[in-house]
């Protein structure tokens, strides 16, 4: 059984990894319609906000698309919050490049989607840009008393442009990152 949910999750992730990029440093004023950068590691860093113990879990396709996927299992306890950042990194060159501050300057153009494969992970987002429209590269993850549970986590970054403006709808703009972790609560 826990050979199959190997396999199962291990499928997700191969299939979720058709989109994995970010937006080059290459700005035209403040919008950037231009090619996009290759991430090759989401990295998620979970805090209790009851004891400040920190996790971070990693999801990672370092010699780029097409190629093999590492996603550790984000395992969190029952009954508890956590305060989430993310980072996104390309590794694949000498020195990594993060993205991560780039998409924060850009917030206006940019968008994560988090979506829980389990009822008992509730996902709630903590940053705006300055439009006051979600960002996402800080949420709030919340895992419920009602037992164990096996599911996954989908972490969706969308691009908007001038062309296609931010919108709360999930199919708009264009899609940098699509990824997905296998989640154990218990």
């Amino acid at each position: 059984m826990k050979k199959r949910y190997h396999l199962f999750i291990l499928g997700i992730c191969i299939a979720s990894s058709t989109l994995f990029t970010s937006c080059e440093d290459d700005h035209d004023d403040h919008d950037h319609d231009h090619e996009n950068e290759l991430i090759t590691t989401a990295r998620l860093t979970f805090t209790n906000t009851v004891n400040n113990k920190v996790r971070t879990f990693k999801w990672s396709q370092p010699a780029g698309p097409g190629t093999a996927i590492t996603a550790d299992t984000i395992s969190l306890p029952i009954d508890s919050t956590f305060n989430v950042s993310v980072v996104l990194l390309d590794e694949s060159k000498s020195s990594a490049f993060d993205a991560t501050p780039e998409i924060r300057k850009y917030g206006n153009e940019h968008q994560f989607f988090y979506t829980s494969g389990t009822g008992r992970l509730v996902i709630s987002n903590r940053d705006n840009d300055s439009k006051n429209m979600p960002l996402g590269l800080a949420f709030t993850a919340q895992t419920s008393t009602n037992g164990s549970v096996l599911g996954t986590l989908r972490c969706v970054l969308k691009h908007y442009t001038s062309a296609a403006p931010k919108s709360i709808d999930p199919q708009a703009g264009s899609t940098d990152m699509d990824v997905t972790f296998p989640v154990k609560i218990q």
